[in-house]
């Protein structure tokens, strides 16, 4: 598993830069000033919570720089729609991700063709938002579903919940965001249209207990 889906990440900035060397005194100056960079802008966009680190590799530049956190402490005071504000949250991540590459491209002196990989990671507040869609976009669509695609569809929906209960590495992020996406589940249909013909109820009976395992495991994890 990345490392970026390991632990409580809140953004990541991964860049690869071929054609660069450096001494273990230029390491360590490259990496201060990175640090630097990213540190005071962390703080503004996701909040005095976080733990801002950059990491680089020898050989041809390979850079992590990672910012962790409490999601909790990031989203702040939520004023309003949840999911509105972890939506601005990962723009802003993702903002941020953006800028610390760009800084370790322009740190490294190298020209932009050195650049041969980037990525924009958002660790945890992407499996979160992910999450978050996927049980919207079930909801909204499952009635133009099969009933062997909609069970297909719970199933890695509770699959995903426990991925992202593993991300979530405190108590209060787990606590808050379980008890926001609860309320979601409810807003899935109680017999989609794909188990209301026919006489065989088996399949709408599998569904309603799907759906119900889900919600007490969510339940449970929001407790």
């Amino acid at each position: 598993m990345a490392d970026y889906v390991r632990e409580t990440i809140l953004c990541q900035g991964y860049a690869h830069i071929e054609v660069v060397s450096l001494t273990e005194q230029q390491k360590k100056d490259y990496e201060v000033a990175l640090m630097s960079y990213q540190d005071g802008r962390a703080k503004v966009i996701l909040g005095t919570g976080i733990k801002p680190q950059v990491r680089t590799k020898d050989g041809s530049l390979i850079v992590h720089s990672t910012v962790y956190g409490s999601l909790a402490d990031a989203l702040g005071d939520i004023q309003g729609d949840f999911l509105k504000t972890l939506n601005e949250l990962y723009v802003s991540s993702k903002m941020l991700a953006d800028a610390c590459i760009l800084e370790s491209l322009f740190l490294s002196k190298a020209p932009r063709r050195s650049l041969v990989r980037s990525e924009s990671r958002t660790g945890v507040i992407k499996a979160v938002k992910d999450l978050f869609d996927r049980v919207l976009f079930i909801a909204a669509n499952v009635d133009e579903r099969s009933a062997k695609k909609i069970m297909r569809m719970l199933d890695e929906m509770d699959t995903r919940v426990d991925f992202v209960d593993k991300q979530l590495t405190e108590i209060r992020d787990k606590k808050l965001v379980w008890k926001e996406f609860h309320p979601h589940l409810n807003e899935l249909p109680k017999e989609p249209s794909a188990f209301s013909v026919g006489l065989d109820k088996t399949g709408s009976q599998l569904y309603r207990s799907k759906v119900a395992a889900i919600k007490k495991k969510v339940s449970g994890l929001a407790s």
